[in-house]
């Protein structure tokens, strides 16, 4: 018997690094049964397994064991030394014949790290905060009855507001919706007593997003509505709602339910590896509660954004990155019959490895049926923000991190060139406006360029330094990507790629050293290393506010590293004295020491 009981559980101890760069690690299974299967999530790779049972890499970070005998199984394994605790396997779910999928409870013993490693590593700050300074940063204000002398020219987003005039009255003028929010927003977070003073404000960039990914990570209704919250506070504007991936299909579509039924689940009963009825095991595959929305949910999450001037760009991340509804869409044909929706060729033979480590999750771009499927999913989209009564600046296709081996005995260009030509005839037969990651605009013909580029919102530049001719929203990895650790610490979550961020390099960015006509900057928080809204708010918090503050006030003068720092030392202090407390009175986890 062990701690856990007679419960089937997990056990797993870190190894020591060696000279070769590889630590031995263990993993105990206790009470399980002869004939069983064990799944779990881990993101190491170059196994050499030493003792036990073989594991089975199966898709992206999944991995199996088939279970040899009853009682207790160990296996050691060497594996690239752990990183940070959130890196050790996870996500254990126990499969036996005839029962439902079973999650185990898992033991983690970490080696000692030495005190340095322990470190979080935060900042403090001496700044005396003025009772005009918020987050994003207001461009004038003057204290006292004068009034500030104004600018003649109005842009978008401008507000001012006059507190304490001749007649004690505090007075608020707007150039247009957005404005008269914003000035609101600001006027919620000026200390009481208000202080007499004027304040004269505005965006220097129209574009000011949040990117969320719910298709790795699924946040609920209201998490997500809390989360807008937060980028009303922000002066955040758009919402780029990363709803579909190789993980799940999260948004309900009208006609194709095999895309949330099957699409949005992950479970497979009697360990069916051919994913019949559900997608594979994957850590937020929680067992037991819906990971989608249905249209009204959609809905009522449009409707709660524009309420606070936010606009909602959904995103369906294509050609690559597509399993979850490839593998939906192999269901619907199952039930049906009907070929007309097929996503992929199922005498394509290519062999390729993604990024994330698929090898099943490109779009078969020469079939006519998929572009029938995309019809269909930009159609109900449409429906839906029409019929919620908002604005729908655009629809995102992704279009970044296509492996190389994908469409066998085609030409890859050709290939491109086809996609995006298709995916623009849907965008231009509807008038709506496309948007992508960089990757979509590279390589093309120029004729397809120029094509693209006119009915382009903007291409989100991650990866590199920008692309010349388009609209381009800043959202490099390295500056803006919030679900980077903080530090190296072994106690943060993340990833570390791209290197660390944290709020003093969110804040650093400069987006004017970027090529392209420079619309936005927006931060991502990507979720495959989250596993609850807590775990969400970790990572934005306070880091995100580093590119809130970026994206509204876009040109910062730093002649030296000095002027750097006294600019950063007083956005910090006005984080611990007027933005903390709110996030402490919410009960949102973040990474702010006080």
């Amino acid at each position: 018997m062990t701690a856990f009981g007679q419960k089937p559980t997990a056990e797993w101890t870190e190894g020591a690094a060696n000279d070769k760069g590889s630590a031995l690690h263990t993993l105990v299974l206790h009470n399980v049964t002869k004939g069983s299967r064990v799944w779990f999530q881990e993101l190491f790779d170059g196994r050499t397994y030493v003792e036990g049972p073989a594991m089975h890499h199966y898709q992206g970070t999944s991995w199996y064991i088939d279970i040899p005998q009853s009682g207790t199984v160990t296996l050691k394994y060497y594996g690239r030394p752990l990183p940070r605790h959130g890196w050790a396997p996870e996500g254990f779910v126990l499969q036996q014949e005839g029962k439902p999928d079973q999650p185990m409870e898992v033991q983690y013993h970490f080696l000692k790290q030495p005190p340095e490693r322990n470190s979080t590593n935060r900042y403090t700050s001496n700044y005396k905060v003025q009772p005009g300074d918020i987050i994003p940063r207001v461009k004038h204000i003057h204290y006292g009855f004068e009034p500030l002398e104004v600018s003649e020219e109005h842009p978008a987003g401008w507000y001012r507001i006059i507190i304490g005039g001749e007649d004690g009255v505090t007075t608020v003028e707007s150039s247009d919706k957005d404005g008269a929010f914003y000035a609101k927003m600001t006027l919620s977070k000026l200390p009481r007593p208000l202080t007499p003073m004027t304040i004269e404000d505005w965006p220097d960039l129209s574009y000011r997003g949040f990117m969320l990914d719910v298709a790795r990570d699924f946040r609920t209704v209201d998490e997500v509505l809390a989360i807008l919250d937060l980028m009303a506070e922000w002066k955040l504007n758009t919402l780029h709602f990363h709803i579909a991936d190789d993980e799940s299909w999260c948004l309900e579509i009208k006609g194709l339910p095999e895309l949330t039924a099957y699409g949005a689940h992950h479970e497979l009963p009697d360990g069916d590896l051919q994913e019949t009825a559900a997608l594979k095991p994957t850590c937020n595959g929680r067992i037991g509660y819906s990971t989608y929305y249905t249209a009204e949910e959609y809905m009522r999450i449009l409707r709660y954004a524009w309420e606070r001037r936010i606009r909602v760009i959904p995103e369906f991340d294509t050609p690559g990155h597509s399993r979850a509804s490839i593998k939906a869409m192999q269901a619907y044909e199952r039930r049906t019959g009907d070929t007309s929706y097929r996503l992929q060729d199922p005498a394509d033979t290519s062999h390729y490895w993604s990024a994330q480590d698929f090898t099943d999750n490109v779009l078969s771009v020469y079939l006519p049926s998929v572009y029938k499927f995309y019809g269909m999913v930009f159609d109900e989209v449409i429906r839906l923000h029409r019929e919620a009564g908002v604005p729908l600046p655009a629809i995102h296709i992704g279009g970044d991190e296509v492996p190389d081996g994908a469409w066998a005995g085609r030409d890859r260009k050709e290939m491109k060139e086809l996609f995006t030509n298709r995916m623009l005839d849907l965008a231009e037969d509807r008038g709506i406006l496309l948007a992508g990651w960089e990757d979509i605009a590279r390589n093309l013909e120029p004729e397809t360029q120029e094509r693209l580029r006119k009915s382009l919102y903007f291409l989100n530049v991650w990866n590199t330094n920008g692309i010349e001719g388009f609209p381009v929203v800043v959202s490099p990895a390295e500056y803006t990507y919030l679900d980077l650790a903080y530090n190296d610490s072994p106690f943060e979550i993340g990833l570390n790629w791209a290197g660390y961020v944290d709020e003093r390099k969110t804040f650093s960015l400069q987006p004017k050293e970027y090529l392209g006509d420079i619309v936005g900057v927006e931060a991502a928080l990507w979720s495959s290393q989250l596993r609850s809204f807590s775990d969400a708010t970790y990572q934005m918090l306070p880091k995100g506010l580093g590119t809130a503050e970026r994206a509204w006030n876009a040109y910062p003068n730093w002649p030296t590293e000095a002027d750097f720092n006294a600019d950063f030392e007083r956005f910090y202090g006005i984080m611990m004295t007027n933005e903390w407390p709110g996030w402490k009175e919410k009960g949102y986890k973040n990474a702010m020491k006080k």
